[in-house]
């Protein structure tokens, strides 16, 4: 299914239509599909990973309307998400429920913020001054050809957030490790004295970031390097800081004092547990296999169960067997089901 072009220069054609000889239209009608804008990301954008997508997320078969195809029910499945709308929340973006073997592949589309979304690396907020860390759950905000602009909280701030664009494949659909800051062996600790708290590029430089700290919680940073009143301070958290501060609005820690710096919570995602009471026959699949969602040869396959994947057999009606993947991350509407042909199944 192609998307992502909008058909433009309709009055020119309709004049030409007018005007012109016969053959021409088709000629101008090409030139303005060839001239048309991009709505989703390319080809190329393509982001993979394993982890529950938000509780009864809806499948469609098609970018906007269409039909439904299946409901996610929150437990870990391999996913592949591309086709992402410019604007994320006017659109839906691609999804296939695999990320690229091993998995019974249902494609259609889904709402872009029912995919949990992580950044693979460092990516930049501002210069080599502020990043978002690795392995940091982040928002979508708005995507191009090739790139995702994303927005995280910044952790014992008061509501602020920051926001940072990258290209593609500095996301994942799976948390990552997070990478531990290394404190210097000659380092010192600093903690913030006042409830704002200004970042520079250099002494004396350009603000690149201004911290409102929520009572009560502080940031911890450490610091080898003293220069005209400024401190030179690095952390690593949700955010990672490389930038110079005021000395005047910090506090500085007593050699070898340690002291815990803000840490926001977080959630251990187990994701959903189905199970049946009595589990029905469970198979490998050797090779794929074509799933509609009707019995009927006509109708269109939402998708296929991919080789070396393993799959419930449940019920046998008319030629048509129903199936449900092992992990039970995906159920079919209430009216419809996963069906293959009967002499598909893996005896």
């Amino acid at each position: 299914m192609k998307r992502g072009f909008l058909a433009c220069g309709g009055a020119l054609v309709g004049l030409w239509l007018l005007a012109g000889p016969g053959g021409a239209p088709a000629a101008h009608a090409d030139e303005a599909q060839a001239t048309a804008e991009p709505t989703v990301t390319a080809p190329t954008c393509s982001i993979k990973g394993t982890y529950p997508p938000s509780k009864n997320t809806k499948l469609f078969d098609a970018a906007s309307g269409g039909n439904l195809v299946a409901t996610l029910t929150g437990a870990y499945i391999p996913m592949t998400l591309s086709e992402i709308p410019f604007d994320p929340t006017a659109g839906r973006a691609r999804l296939a429920t695999s990320a690229g073997s091993g998995a019974m592949r249902l494609e259609g589309y889904v709402a872009p913020a029912d995919i949990p979304l992580f950044t693979t690396r460092d990516i930049s907020v501002y210069g080599g001054h502020v990043w978002i860390a690795s392995a940091q759950k982040v928002k979508l905000v708005k995507a191009s050809l090739n790139s995702i602009t994303v927005e995280i909280p910044v952790g014992g701030t008061l509501n602020q957030t920051v926001r940072a664009t990258a290209p593609c494949d500095a996301f994942a659909l799976a948390k990552g490790t997070v990478t531990p800051f290394e404190v210097p062996g000659n380092g010192r600790g600093y903690m913030t004295k006042k409830q704002k708290l200004e970042l520079f590029d250099k002494p004396n430089g350009d603000v690149v970031l201004s911290l409102d700290m929520m009572e009560g919680a502080g940031q911890l940073f450490w610091s080898t390097e003293m220069k005209l009143g400024f401190v030179h301070v690095m952390s690593r958290s949700d955010l990672t800081i490389d930038a110079w501060a005021r000395l005047r609005d910090l506090d500085p820690l007593k050699k070898g004092e340690m002291m815990d710096q803000y840490v926001p919570p977080t959630t251990q995602i187990a994701g959903a547990q189905l199970t049946f009471d009595k589990p029905p026959p469970l198979v490998r699949v050797t090779k794929e296999i074509p799933i509609r969602s009707k019995r009927d040869d006509k109708a269109k396959p939402i998708g296929v169960i991919e080789a070396d994947s393993e799959v419930y057999v449940l019920e046998t009606v008319a030629g048509w067997t129903n199936i449900l993947p092992k992990h039970l991350g995906i159920v079919p509407p209430d009216d419809g089901g996963f069906w293959i042909p009967s002499s598909e199944v893996p005896k």
